[in-house]
């Protein structure tokens, strides 16, 4: 659009210079009644120039009807009084008019190419201003979604912090009576008996291992120490009971895994399973790890398997089962539940799967993504099926 302009701008001005020179020529014809040889070539040039103009796509009606007056002009008028030897002084007045159409167009043509370039900077405005719009809005989703996540992490952190609580108030309330009842026969009793002073004391012993019970869990997320998944699967077996059967695949004895997080799980599972097994002469546990195979381009996944032949599940206590508290055992046991493994596996962006079968046995697979962020390898100990 702009090249047009200066195409017109510069075209015209050729054809009013060569008007111009037609009514210098004029003038001196009427004096000298001798009219210049180069005459018509410049009015054939004039008109070329117009025709030109006319040919370029951006011009509006007024100025196309402007242009074919000029060119009616020019040659009906100057060239024909011209051409006949006589009326000099008219065909001179026919230029002026001419000049003035030339010079019109020109005006028409400046005031367009101002009228575009005013268009360009609105045009150019009205871009960064949807660019700025857009962007804005960019940035209120981002604020959006950062605090969304914001939200749901404080709400997750106030739904564990009141899980601990209600989990510390569920486990030291019914020794914390049985302490107030020592206190109330040991004030009236002159000297308590072995006893009483036995149950007391376990009482106390059970207030503190839950209390560090609690605080082991609490701070596992902090704890990113890792150790070889093949010894920390020993311990459960040395500690608890030589019915434990471990079943360690090569590929994953020497993976390095969070250490707190895993054992908390893995001795969870285990007594639970130790539980389940309690009273049967054929009573069996089993531990298993391996890495799965890769699935396409994922990453490899690492599989821990807790099964026993103990006295199963049936549906409805499942699925109560994963309910925060829920327990089928008593006693002094400190642990996460069957619905804190689940949540820290998935903390550790793994998945959780129980079957369960009634008088068979309960299997529980935890399968867990190989060196995730946060899990560290220890060049300490050999590594060599270590997956990178």
């Amino acid at each position: 659009m702009l090249g047009q302009t200066f195409e017109i701008l510069y075209i015209s001005e050729e054809a009013r210079m060569g008007i111009v020179r037609i009514a210098g020529w004029l003038r001196l014809a009427s004096e000298t009644r001798e009219l210049d040889p180069a005459f018509g070539r410049q009015v054939t040039s004039i008109i070329d120039n117009i025709d030109k103009i006319l040919t370029l796509e951006q011009l509006s009606q007024k100025e196309i009807n402007l242009l074919l007056r000029a060119r009616k002009v020019i040659k009906a008028q100057v060239m024909a009084l011209a051409l006949i030897g006589r009326n000099y002084d008219a065909a001179v007045r026919h230029t002026d008019e001419i000049e003035q159409i030339l010079s019109e167009i020109a005006h028409l043509a400046v005031a367009h190419r101002l009228d575009v370039k005013e268009k360009g900077k609105i045009a150019i405005a009205a871009t960064r201003n949807r660019f700025v719009f857009a962007l804005a809005l960019v940035l209120v989703a981002v604020g959006f979604i950062i605090i969304a996540q914001r939200v749901e992490f404080s709400r997750r952190r106030d739904e564990y912090i009141r899980s601990f609580s209600l989990l510390h108030a569920h486990m030291t309330r019914s020794r914390i009576v049985a302490l107030r009842l020592f206190h109330d026969y040991f004030g009236k009793q002159p000297s308590p008996s072995p006893g009483m002073l036995k149950a007391a004391q376990d009482a106390v012993k059970e207030l503190e291992g839950i209390t560090n019970g609690l605080m082991r869990i609490a701070n596992s997320e902090r704890d990113l120490r890792t150790e070889p998944l093949g010894k920390l699967l020993q311990e459960p077996r040395g500690a608890l009971d030589t019915h434990i059967r471990l079943e360690i695949h090569d590929n994953a004895k020497y993976l390095q895994v969070p250490g707190t997080q895993v054992r908390l799980i893995v001795e969870e599972l285990v007594n639970n399973a130790m539980t389940a097994v309690r009273g049967k002469q054929n009573r069996q546990v089993t531990i298993g790890a391996r890495l799965l195979n890769r699935r396409f381009l994922f990453a490899r996944r690492l599989l821990i398997e807790i099964s026993d032949n103990g006295r199963g599940m049936t549906s409805d206590i499942l699925d109560k089962a994963a309910t925060p508290f829920f327990s089928t055992r008593g006693g002094s046991h400190v642990g996460l539940g069957l619905t804190g493994c689940i949540e820290m596996v998935s903390a550790m962006r793994g998945s959780v799967k129980i079957t369960s079968t009634p008088g068979i046995g309960t299997v529980v697979r935890i399968v867990l993504p190989v060196n995730p962020a946060g899990w560290q390898s220890d060049d300490r100990v050999p590594s060599p099926l270590l997956p990178g």
